[in-house]
């Protein structure tokens, strides 16, 4: 197999790609999605069930004795397209603003262009909901087999910061664990005039929002990155009034499993020691997410050998501090993930990922669907 099977196929792919991308869903509510990888498969009279949910595992069979997996994730985003392009979501507020329209779109054609070679490793095609969403769909698909009898693992991810012909990845660590945080400040309202009289949770939320970030600046070490970010506050909507309560949000992403319980673990005594300090309460719903996706020296070298001839591989200096869910199933089998650039200046193909305007060069899916195919031919 060659690009030139995948050329073969792009007005189908395009055709593909764009369907999806008018039809976005959240995760595990892409009943249509769905619905319409299904018909596809049986278009190509490929055998697949149904798994967490919305998500779809599909086998085609051949006379090797190992088996591949290549995943593709299939939800949307909850953002509003910016896009004046003829095929613009129709879903209101929703949006595929990450390229998982892309993703399920390379997969499909791979399923085509393998279907029908007999020789080489069985593969298991996976197209899994939710990714978008802590923890993740994978760790539902894991649930429902979806690595049963699986050998090796594989996935790609379009980047609008990557020229278009190249890949990305790395061996080891690639990306960051991902966690979510909600924060309630509880205090006692009162007269802004007399706030001795009051409990100010605006007031103890400012100095959590400052002491936070002392765990990057003091407390773990400069050699394992971490991020704290509080994206949200919300508390109060009048002048001359304390509110009871205010409500932040937040994300937390590390390199390292220590570094990882370290943070939690002080999140937790400054909140203790701040409102208490303060007469205040607070209540955390801290969320574990994603674990740190972890790419096998394997799986990182089969990229670089199929890539010869058709893409530019490169390796990345310094792993990211974006999350992925993939990284569940690395912990489970050998494999890897890579980014796969889509970045067209003349196209204007130029905004970042889960951005209104964000938009992929489709010239990548035969690249996509050739090198999915590749992978899971070795």
């Amino acid at each position: 197999m060659s690009l030139n099977d995948a050329l073969k196929i792009k007005d189908w792919m395009v055709k593909i790609r764009r369907h999806i991308h008018q039809y976005p869903e959240l995760g595990y509510q892409e009943y249509e999605t769905s619905d319409f990888i299904k018909k596809k498969l049986g278009e190509l009279k490929i055998p697949f069930r149904e798994a967490a949910k919305t998500g779809i595992i599909a086998d085609i069979k051949r006379d090797g004795t190992k088996r591949i997996a290549l995943r593709a994730d299939i939800d949307a985003l909850p953002i509003q397209e910016g896009n004046d392009i003829p095929y613009k979501s129709k879903n209101f507020g929703k949006m595929h603003a990450c390229g998982h329209d892309a993703h399920t779109t390379m997969l499909l054609g791979a399923a085509k262009i393998l279907k029908g070679i007999k020789r080489g490793p069985n593969i298991r095609l996976l197209f899994q909901p939710s990714e978008e969403k802590l923890p993740g769909g994978a760790l539902s698909m894991i649930k429902d087999g979806a690595l049963k009898g699986v050998d090796e693992i594989y996935a790609i991810h379009v980047d609008p910061d990557i020229p278009i012909g190249t890949i990305k990845t790395r061996a080891g660590i690639m990306m960051a664990s991902a966690d979510e945080m909600d924060i309630k400040i509880i205090g006692k309202g009162g007269h802004a005039s007399s706030p001795n009289k009051a409990v100010d949770p605006i007031y103890i939320s400012s100095l959590f929002v400052n002491a936070v970030q002392s765990i990057i600046s003091r407390l773990s070490s400069p050699l394992s990155p971490v991020v704290i970010t509080i994206s949200a506050i919300n508390g109060g909507n009048i002048y001359n009034v304390i509110p009871e309560n205010v409500d932040m949000k937040g994300t937390v992403r590390t390199l390292s499993d220590n570094t990882h319980k370290m943070v939690i673990r002080m999140i937790k005594r400054l909140l203790k020691h701040i409102t208490g300090m303060y007469n205040a309460k607070y209540e955390l719903d801290y969320r574990i997410g994603y674990p740190i996706l972890i790419n096998s020296n394997g799986g990182v070298e089969k990229f670089k050998d199929v890539c010869k001839g058709f893409l530019r591989f490169k390796i990345m200096k310094n792993p990211i501090m974006g999350g992925e869910d993939f990284a569940w199933y690395l912990r489970e089998r050998k494999g890897a993930f890579a980014f796969i650039g889509v970045r067209n200046e003349k196209k204007g193909i130029i905004y970042p990922l889960h951005h209104p305007k964000f938009n992929i060069d489709e010239d990548v899916l035969p690249y996509g669907a050739a090198l999915l195919a590749k992978l899971a031919s070795k």
